[in-house]
C-alpha cells in the first residue's frame, strides 16, 4: 500500500527528521510504500496532489497544524504527536491500515479557509507588547 506521512515539530528540525525516517524504514520492513513531507520552521516540500490522491492512507506525526491539511481530504487518517512516530512508527501504520480495512478509519475533512487580514494597517488591530515593538508591529 502507499501511505503519506507529515511529520512536523515545533522546532523543525531533529524531531521531524526522525519520524520521517522511522516510517521510510518501517514502511520498508512491512512492504509498503512510505512518503514523507516534513514541514515546520526550517521549511516544507509539499507533495504533488497527484501522490496523496494516489495514497491509501495518510499519517500525521506532527505538533503543529498540517500546512496544507486539505490537500488530504477525503483520505483516511491518524494524527499522533511526532513522538509517537519516532518510537512506534511500525505501529501506526498498521493501525491505519487495519483501520483502512475494517471501515474505522476517520477521514480527513475539509476546513473552512480563514478570514482574509484587512487589506490596510489601519483597519488591523494594533499590537502590543515587546515583540510587537521588536518587529514593527506596535507603531
Amino acid at each position: 500500500m502507499n501511505i503519506v506521512c507529515v511529520t512536523s515539530c515545533f522546532s523543525g528540525i531533529v524531531h521531524t527528521y526522525l519520524a520521517a525516517e522511522s516510517f521510510r524504514r518501517s514502511g520498508e520492513k512491512l512492504g509498503h510504500k512510505i512518503f514523507v513531507e516534513t514541514q515546520g520552521p526550517a521549511g516544507s516540500r509539499p507533495f504533488d496532489q497527484d501522490l496523496i490522491d494516489s495514497a491509501d492512507g495518510v499519517i500525521f506525526a506532527v505538533d503543529l497544524e498540517v500546512d496544507g491539511r486539505n490537500r488530504f481530504a477525503g483520505k483516511p487518517y491518524i494524527q499522533v504527536d511526532v513522538a509517537a512516530a519516532i518510537n512506534g512508527s511500525s505501529g501506526l501504520i498498521e493501525q491505519l491500515l487495519s483501520q483502512i480495512r475494517d471501515g474505522t478509519a476517520a477521514t480527513v475533512e475539509i476546513t473552512q479557509p480563514m478570514e482574509a487580514i484587512p487589506a490596510t494597517p489601519d483597519a488591523r488591530q494594533k499590537k502590543k507588547g515587546f515583540f510587537a515593538n521588536l518587529f514593527g508591529g506596535g507603531n
